[in-house]
């Protein structure tokens, strides 16, 4: 009897398992994988939020279309728009960086849409295993995104 009532409880968690996070929300397959990717650093000064800076990686997202570089749809918010900053991948400069009005094409996969963001879509040399996306303001690192390549 005890083993019937095992199988029954392995049968029903079983029968959830199909679901995922994403279940219950309106989102397509390129909207739960940049909600996977999607990470958001506040940037601060001592105790004082001065900015944030935001990113996706875009491999990730769309592996078809982005795949012979590493690409990033990055948006930055500093407080003093004046400041002038530079993002880096592994300390190395970007191959190639666009700037996008805030309502692009990658505007789909965030829930934000703000004109006072900078968004851009950049794109670096390959890199074979650890992705660490710096932000660089007055020539100092300030933050530091990281990911973990996919290696499948």
């Amino acid at each position: 009897m005890k083993t019937v009532y095992i199988l029954l409880f392995f049968l029903f968690i079983s029968g959830c398992s199909s679901k995922n996070a994403f279940y219950n929300f309106d989102m397509d397959k390129h909207q739960q994988l940049s909600a996977q990717s999607f990470k958001r650093i506040k940037l601060t000064n001592g105790e004082e939020v001065i900015g944030t800076f935001s990113s996706i990686y875009l491999n990730e997202v769309y592996p078809d279309r982005y795949n012979n570089n590493e690409y990033f749809f990055v948006y930055v918010y500093l407080k003093d728009s004046t400041k002038k900053y530079n993002i880096k991948l592994n300390s190395n400069d970007s191959l190639k960086i666009k700037e996008l009005y805030y309502d692009n094409r990658f505007s789909r996969l965030i829930s934000e849409r703000s004109k006072w963001n900078r968004y851009y879509l950049i794109s670096y040399e390959k890199v074979e295993d650890l992705l660490n996306l710096q932000l660089f303001v007055d020539k100092s690192a300030l933050a530091s995104i990281k990911y973990q390549k996919n290696t499948q």
